[in-house]
């Protein structure tokens, strides 16, 4: 008789484990990207998803939980994205308008990845709390700099975030123009004053090789 692997088996059920919470996770996240949270049954969910309704109890508790972990999954997926720019650029106005970019290109070009991010505005996600809490830091230290005319940092934050996602809203609607990015991105610093304060280095950040872009 052969030896049973006692380990190997533990292991194995382990990434069966993972594979099927995953799958849970993507049809929640296509789910709750085209409805709120308290829209979303979980019968749609495990049907979306193709397991048993005693599956999704076994990973999930309730939607609500279900609905925070996509939050987290979000979240997760931008810090990758802005994470080697956080480590290069010194400049907190560059990192904003990097952020920016990222933010908007991935709109264009993933509508449900959009879609998700905008309905996750109407509540509270780890989501929203993680990019408001990088993005005020990002503000904090631009302000203390003299960097920017807005010098509150919740008041710069609100002006951010409600832009861009008015802008995902009309991507999502319309489509994006070809310097859609750009006119964005200059209406952004804008609005925050720090165009007039000597940021020079948009056309850097926005060819993919952000500068410090601060005028003396």
């Amino acid at each position: 008789m052969a030896k049973i692997d006692l380990v190997r088996r533990a292991e194995i059920g382990r990434e069966k484990r993972a594979r099927t919470r995953a799958q849970i996770l993507e049809a929640g996240a296509l789910l709750l990207a085209e409805r709120p949270p308290e829209a979303l049954t979980v019968d749609a969910v495990v049907e979306a998803a193709g397991v048993a309704k005693g599956t999704f109890y076994y990973h999930f508790l309730s939607i609500s939980e279900l609905a925070a972990a996509v939050g987290v999954m979000l979240g997760e997926s931008f810090d990758e994205m802005l994470t080697p720019a956080k480590l290069e650029l010194s400049d907190p106005v560059a990192r904003l308008v990097f952020m920016s970019r990222q933010f908007l290109q991935k709109a264009i070009s993933d509508q449900v990845w959009a879609r998700l991010v905008v309905q996750s505005s109407q509540s509270p996600t780890e989501f929203g709390r993680g990019i408001r809490e990088h993005l005020k830091a990002d503000l904090a230290e631009a302000i203390a700099q003299g960097r920017m005319v807005v010098k509150d940092v919740d008041l710069a934050a609100d002006i951010v975030i409600g832009m861009l996602l008015q802008i995902m809203r009309g991507i999502i609607e319309r489509g994006a123009p070809r310097d859609l990015i750009r006119e964005a991105l200059d209406a952004v610093l804008r609005a925050l004053g720090a165009a007039e304060t000597g940021f020079d280095g948009l056309d850097d950040v926005l060819d993919g090789q952000p500068g410090e872009g601060a005028t003396p």
